[in-house]
């Protein structure tokens, strides 16, 4: 009887050992974007994003913010990252990774007081196993606009203007916006000693239209490869947390958008921004 109590005591405990080892003790997965050779059997089907006007008062507004994309076939890790700019400012993000799937989907509500420009830009991102020693991936990316302006009582918004009204609300947000990020960008390059002719320069809301052709001196698989390692960078080096020169981070939010600079000579590419206290950053990839 005390041998039938003693192994009504071990045996459920072995078995949740054993249960906890196989469950838990593998490596788990963990959210990452690590550019791999582009995988040309896995595509994008989808990779969408949008920024709507859902609600507003007097005194404020609602932005519905989304992201989604999808994969022809699932994957080991999909991963999702966002960024919403007002104004030229970082305002928000997200970011959503799911293993063994092809659809990500994330979106958030985002308030708002003044008129401005928002700009979101997405990057879709796929990790691909072939076998255990062969990584592919597969990425895209997309972006959208929308100008929020008073109107009588309440907010209006707007992608492309169709009456004067907006015409004016766009003309003002777009030298407001424009104006400060100059400034900006114009300060980063002055503190770092950088001359803009030596290199071509896009804003990080201009990059998705290089999915589809090529950066200027390169072929279209170069420049995959190029932002496939820029968005590996920016997701460690600015998304998560930036250093800043006395080695403690500082979160981007509040920061200028970035200004994306690929060297003439094709060696390396350099990320310009100002965070909100004020401290310019430089980042810099070597692409050769």
């Amino acid at each position: 009887m005390k041998m039938r109590n003693w192994l009504g005591i071990v045996l459920p405990a072995f078995f949740a050992i054993l249960f906890f080892m196989y469950h838990f003790g593998k490596e788990p997965v963990k959210e990452s974007i690590i550019f791999f050779p582009i995988d040309h059997q896995v595509y994008f089907t989808k990779a969408d994003t949008s920024v709507r006007l859902s609600g507003s008062t007097p005194e404020n507004y609602t932005l519905q913010w989304n992201a989604a994309s999808e994969t022809n076939q699932p994957v080991y890790l999909r991963q999702d990252i966002s960024l919403l700019y007002g104004n030229g400012v970082l305002a928000s993000t997200m970011n959503k990774w799911k293993q063994d799937t092809k659809v990500i989907e994330e979106s958030k509500k985002v308030p708002g007081r003044n008129e401005r420009l928002s700009q979101s830009v997405s990057f879709h991102y796929a990790e691909i196993h072939k076998n255990e020693n062969t990584y592919r991936s597969a990425q895209d990316m997309s972006g959208q606009s929308m100008y929020i302006y008073q109107k009588g009582a309440s907010f209006a918004g707007f992608q492309k203007p169709q009456t004067q009204a907006e015409r004016t609300a766009k003309t003002k947000l777009d030298v407001k916006t424009f104006s400060y990020l100059q400034k900006a960008w114009a300060g980063a390059k002055q503190f770092y000693n950088v001359t803009g002719a030596n290199y071509y320069s896009v804003a990080l809301t201009e990059l998705p239209q290089y999915q589809k052709k090529p950066l200027p001196g390169y072929m279209q698989d170069q420049t995959n490869k190029v932002i496939g390692n820029l968005w590996e960078g920016l997701y460690k080096n600015y998304f998560l947390g930036v250093t800043k020169s006395n080695g403690q981070k500082a979160s981007p939010i509040g920061s200028s958008m970035p200004l994306l600079m690929f060297s003439k000579d094709k060696t390396h590419l350099m990320v310009l921004f100002k965070l909100k206290d004020g401290e310019f950053i430089q980042l810099i990839q070597y692409t050769r």
